[in-house]
C-alpha cells in the first residue's frame, strides 16, 4: 500500500510539473498576442528578440532551433527586414543543416530572392539545389514544376553565370555578374556542404572576389575554405591568399605576418612556402626597399 501511495504522489507531482507554464514559452505567447493586436515594427522586433534569445539559451537544440529560425525570418519579412531575413536563414541553415526544418528554410530563402529581391538567377540556383538535396521535401513537386522549363543542370547553370562575367566590349569583369557568381558559388557550398564540388566553388568565388577587389568578402571565403574543408587540396592556398590579401591589398601587415607565420608552420613544404618566406621578410617594404635589399645581399 505504501508503494501505491508513493507512485500516486509521483504521478501527481509529474503531472503538476508538466502543467506548469514555461516562462519563456509564456513570454512568446504574450508577444505573439501583442503582434496580432498591434503589428508594429516595435512589437515585431520584441518577438524576434525573444525567439533569438531562446536559440541563444539552447544552442544545441538543432531540431527546434531550425524551426525557430524559419519563424524569425518570417517575422523579419513581415517587418520589412529582408536583408536580415536572408542572413537569419543562411546562418540557421549552416548551423542546423541536418534538422528536418532545413528543407523549409531553404525553400523560404529561394522565395525571398525570387519575390522580395527580384533576383531570379539566385532563386533558380536555390530551387535547383532544393530539388537535388531534398527529394522528399514538402515543396518538391513545386520545385520540379519550376525546373520543367529549364533543362540545365545545377553545375551548367552556375558555370553559365561564370561564363558571362567577362564583358567583351569593355574587356573587363562585369562586377554585377561577378557578384552574382560569387553569391551562387557560396550558396552551393552552404546548401550542399558535403558535396565534393563545394570547396571548388568556394575557391572560384574567392578568386572572383579578389578580381573585383571585394577584399573583405574574399577573406571571408578563404576562411570558409580553410575552416570547413581542411583536406581540400587548395586549403593551404586559401590561407596563403588570405595572408597575401591582408599584406598586398589591405596593408594590414600585422595580420599578414601572423598568417604568413601560421602558413610556414603548418605547410613548410608547400609550393607557396618560398613565396611566403620572401613576402614575410619584405613585409611592409616598397619596391625600392626590396630592390635595395637584393643589392645588400649581393655585396
Amino acid at each position: 500500500m505504501y508503494y501505491v501511495k508513493l507512485l500516486f504522489v509521483f504521478f501527481i507531482t509529474s503531472f503538476l510539473i508538466a502543467c506548469q507554464t514555461d516562462p519563456a514559452s509564456n513570454e512568446i505567447v504574450q508577444l505573439e498576442k501583442k503582434v496580432a493586436e498591434n503589428a508594429s515594427a516595435e512589437s515585431y522586433q520584441e518577438l524576434i528578440a525573444a525567439h533569438q534569445k531562446g536559440i541563444k539559451e539552447g544552442p544545441d537544440a538543432a531540431k527546434s532551433n531550425a524551426v525557430i529560425v524559419g519563424k524569425i525570418a518570417d517575422l523579419q519579412l513581415k517587418n520589412k527586414q529582408v536583408t536580415e531575413a536572408v542572413k537569419t536563414l543562411k546562418d540557421g541553415i549552416g548551423k542546423y543543416y541536418s534538422a528536418p526544418a532545413t528543407a523549409n528554410n531553404v525553400w523560404a530563402l529561394a522565395n525571398i530572392y525570387q519575390q522580395h529581391l527580384g533576383d531570379a538567377v539566385t532563386a533558380k540556383t536555390i530551387y535547383k539545389i532544393y530539388a537535388e538535396q531534398f527529394p522528399t521535401g514538402k515543396h518538391i513537386a513545386e520545385a520540379k514544376k519550376l525546373m520543367e522549363k529549364d533543362n540545365a543542370s545545377l553545375v551548367e547553370h552556375i558555370d553559365g553565370i561564370g561564363g558571362k562575367m567577362y564583358n567583351e566590349e569593355t574587356h573587363r569583369l562585369d562586377t554585377k555578374v561577378a557578384g552574382s557568381f560569387i553569391q551562387v558559388c557560396e550558396l552551393y557550398a552552404l546548401l550542399k556542404p558535403e558535396d565534393s564540388q563545394s570547396p571548388n566553388y568556394l575557391h572560384k568565388a574567392g578568386e572572383t572576389a579578389r578580381a573585383i577587389r571585394a577584399f573583405p568578402q574574399a577573406i571571408n571565403i578563404y576562411d570558409k575554405i580553410y575552416a570547413k574543408y581542411p583536406s581540400f587540396e587548395k586549403a593551404p592556398q586559401a590561407l596563403f591568399l588570405k595572408a597575401f590579401t591582408y599584406d598586398n591589398d589591405l596593408k594590414q601587415f600585422d595580420k599578414a605576418r601572423t598568417l604568413y607565420t601560421e602558413f610556414l608552420k603548418k605547410y613548410p613544404n608547400d609550393d607557396f612556402a618560398d613565396d611566403t618566406e620572401f613576402l614575410l621578410s619584405n613585409l611592409g617594404k616598397n619596391d625600392e626597399e626590396i630592390i635595395q635589399g637584393f643589392g645588400q645581399k649581393d655585396q
